[in-house]
C-alpha cells in the first residue's frame, strides 16, 4: 500500500511532536527539586578529594529551614576521620543562603575555626525523602557530601 505524501507528513510531524514531548519530560525530571521540606536537623558527611585534607572526612550536625524559598542553617563538626574534633578542628558551619536550582539544592556555607575562616558551596541532588547527595567545595578543600536527615522517633 503506498502512502500520500500529505500523510507521510502528517505521520512524521507527528513522530517529531512524541520525540519532542519525550524530551521535554526527560528534561523536566532533571530539572525539577522533589517538593521535600528540607527544615530540620541533618547529619552532613564530607569526603575530601582535593586539596590538603585530602581523603580526610568531617561529619557535620546541621540544622536548616526553609523560607520563602530560600534555605539558611547552621551546625558544628561532630566529627573528623571518625574522632571527636580537636580544638584546632573543631568549627561552626553556617549556611548563609541556599536555593532550589536546576534539580539541585544549593547551599553557600561560611565555616569558622577560630582566625581561620572559610566559605564554599555545597550542591545536593535529593536521594530519597531522608537523604541528599552531592559534592561540596570550599576555601580549602572539595569532595563528596551526603546528608543524611536526624528522624525523630514517634512515641
Amino acid at each position: 500500500m503506498k502512502m500520500r505524501p500529505v500523510s507521510a507528513f502528517l505521520l512524521s510531524l507527528a513522530g517529531v511532536v512524541l520525540l519532542l514531548a519525550s524530551v521535554a519530560v526527560v528534561q523536566s525530571r532533571f530539572d525539577s527539586t522533589p517538593d521535600l521540606a528540607l527544615d530540620g536537623d541533618w547529619d552532613v558527611h564530607h569526603l575530601v578529594q582535593w586539596g590538603p585534607y585530602k581523603t580526610w572526612s568531617f561529619r557535620y550536625r546541621l540544622s536548616l529551614r526553609e523560607q520563602d524559598g530560600r534555605l539558611r542553617g547552621e551546625g558544628v563538626t561532630l566529627a573528623v576521620n571518625d574522632s571527636r574534633p580537636g580544638a584546632r578542628e573543631q568549627t561552626t558551619l553556617q549556611v548563609v543562603d541556599g536555593l532550589r536550582e536546576r534539580g539541585q539544592i544549593i547551599a553557600w556555607v561560611f565555616e569558622r575555626n577560630g582566625d581561620r575562616a572559610g566559605r564554599g558551596a555545597i550542591k545536593w541532588r535529593v536521594a530519597d525523602d531522608n537523604r541528599l547527595i552531592g559534592t561540596f567545595a570550599t576555601t580549602f578543600y572539595r569532595g563528596a557530601s551526603v546528608a543524611q536527615r536526624i528522624v525523630q522517633p514517634t512515641p
